[in-house]
C-alpha cells in the first residue's frame, strides 16, 4: 500500500521501495536516491559536503555517458521515472515515459539532477576516486592545444581590414573608410568597402541622430587550433551531458518557482560551487579570474558570437562582435583600434565593440563556415566546446568552468 511504501521509506528499505511498481513514482524515485545515498543522514554526517565522492558513493566513470557505474545507476534509474523530458525522452532512458509533472516527482528530479551533475563531474575528472579534483587531474581532462597562443595577439592571425569602420547611427547601420568621409549603408556584407562620396557626418545630418557607435572591423586570417585537431570525443560528450542535466535542473528549478536568486536554490546548488564556478578563481580569493581559462578564451572570444550560413541579414547586425575591453584585453593587446592619425572627432565617437571577417578561398567573409578550409575546422572544433558564457551559481556548467575546478 502507499502507506507501507512510505514506512518502508521513513525505514530506509530504499531497495525494497525501489522494486515495488505499487508504490507511486515519487516514492520509487525518493528510493533510488536513498540508494544512490542522496539521503539528509548521509549529508548531515561530518565531512560530508568536504568529500562528496566519498557521500555519493563516487566511482570513476569509463566516460561522461557511463550512466550504470556505482551509484550513477541508481541516479539513472529515478531521472528516467520522473526526471524532465530531457532525460525521459533520451537514450539514456530507453522505453521510459514522461513524467506526470506532480510537484512531489519534480522535488525528486531536481535532487536527482544535482546529484548526477557532481557525481559526472568527479566520477569523469577525480581519476583517483579520492574526493578532490586535482590541478593535474583538471589540466589532464581540460587539455587544449595552447602552444604559440599568448593574448598579445600570438596564435591569432588579426589585424585591420582595410581600416574600416562599420558605423551605427540610431538604429541604421552603415560600412565607412578610416576616416569617415565614405559611408555606404550596410548591405548585407560587412565584407564590402565603402565607395561612394557620402561622408558619415552627411548621413547624420539626414536621420537627425547622432553616430550612436563605430565598431573597427578586422579580419581573422588564421587561428591555431586549440583542440588539436578535433581530438574531443570525450570533451564534447562531457558538455552534451553537463548542458543536458543543467537545462533539466533549470527547467526544475523554474517549475517550482525557485528563481535564481532564491536563497533555497542557493543553498540547494551550493554542492555545485567547485564545477559552476564561473570560470572564476575563487580560491584563495573569490572572483579572480582562473589562469587555467586565459589561454582558451583568447580562442573562445573570437568564435562564439560568430554568424554561420543560417545568420540573417538583419542578425548578422549582432553577430560576430567581440568587446573591445575583450579584444584587448583578452586577445590581442597589441591591436589599436584606430588607425594611425585618426582625427580628435573620431576619437571622441563612442566605441563599445569590434567586428570581425572572416578569411574564405576568394577574400573574405561574413560566415565563419565559408571561412578558409583549415580557420573553419579550428573555429568549429572551438565551437563544440561551448559557446555559452560562464555565470557562477547558475545551476549550468560549461566547459570553461571545468578549466577552472582545480583553482576553486
Amino acid at each position: 500500500s502507499a502507506q507501507s511504501c512510505a514506512v518502508l521509506l521513513d525505514k530506509e528499505k530504499y531497495s525494497t521501495v525501489a522494486a515495488n511498481t505499487n508504490c507511486t513514482n515519487y516514492e520509487r524515485g525518493s528510493a533510488y536516491l536513498g540508494q544512490a545515498g542522496v539521503n539528509f543522514g548521509n549529508f548531515l554526517k561530518e565531512g560530508a559536503t568536504d568529500n562528496l565522492t566519498k557521500t555519493l558513493g563516487i566511482k570513476k566513470l569509463s566516460s561522461p555517458t557511463d550512466y550504470t557505474t556505482g551509484n550513477r545507476g541508481y541516479l539513472t534509474n529515478a531521472l528516467c521515472l520522473i526526471g524532465a523530458n530531457t532525460f525521459t525522452s533520451s537514450s539514456r532512458c530507453p522505453g521510459a515515459s514522461p513524467r506526470t509533472g506532480t510537484n512531489g516527482e519534480i522535488e525528486i528530479s531536481l535532487f536527482a539532477n544535482i546529484a548526477d551533475l557532481i557525481y559526472l563531474s568527479y566520477g569523469v575528472l577525480d581519476n583517483d576516486s579520492n574526493g578532490t579534483i586535482s590541478d593535474s587531474e583538471s589540466k589532464e581532462f581540460a587539455e587544449l592545444n595552447t602552444v604559440g597562443i599568448t593574448t598579445s595577439g600570438m596564435g591569432t592571425g588579426l589585424s585591420a581590414y582595410n581600416n574600416n569602420f562599420e558605423v551605427v547611427i540610431g538604429t541604421s547601420h552603415f560600412i565607412a573608410n578610416s576616416d569617415l568621409t565614405k559611408c555606404d549603408p550596410y548591405d548585407g556584407n560587412y565584407t564590402d568597402n565603402a565607395s561612394s562620396n557620402t561622408p558619415c557626418a552627411v548621413r547624420v545630418l539626414a536621420l537627425g541622430t547622432e553616430i550612436t557607435e563605430i565598431r573597427p572591423i578586422y579580419k581573422l586570417d588564421d587561428m591555431i587550433d586549440i583542440t588539436a585537431g578535433g581530438e574531443l570525443n570525450t570533451r564534447v560528450s562531457m558538455l552534451s551531458e553537463l548542458t543536458m542535466i543543467s537545462t533539466a535542473l533549470d527547467s526544475d528549478f523554474d517549475s517550482l518557482g525557485i528563481g535564481s536568486e532564491n536563497s533555497i536554490r542557493k543553498q540547494l546548488t551550493f554542492g555545485l560551487s567547485k564545477v559552476d564556478n564561473g570560470a572564476k578563481d575563487n580560491y584563495p580569493t573569490a572572483n579572480e579570474a582562473c589562469i587555467g581559462v586565459l589561454l582558451f578564451d583568447v580562442m573562445f572570444l573570437l568564435v562564439k558570437n560568430a554568424a554561420d550560413n543560417s545568420t540573417t541579414s538583419s542578425e548578422l547586425k549582432s553577430e560576430n562582435l567581440i568587446s573591445t575591453n575583450d579584444l584587448l584585453t583578452a586577445v590581442d593587446s597589441t591591436l589599436s583600434l584606430l588607425p594611425a592619425g585618426a582625427s580628435d572627432v573620431i576619437e571622441a565617437l563612442p566605441m563599445n565593440s569590434a567586428r570581425i571577417v572572416y578569411a574564405s578561398s576568394s577574400g573574405y567573409t561574413d560566415s565563419y563556415e565559408e571561412a578558409e578550409s583549415s580557420l573553419y575546422e579550428a573555429m568549429k572544433n572551438t565551437r563544440s566546446l561551448g559557446i555559452e558564457d560562464s555565470v557562477t551559481g547558475d545551476g549550468k556548467v560549461t566547459f570553461r568552468e571545468l578549466t577552472c575546478v582545480s583553482e576553486n
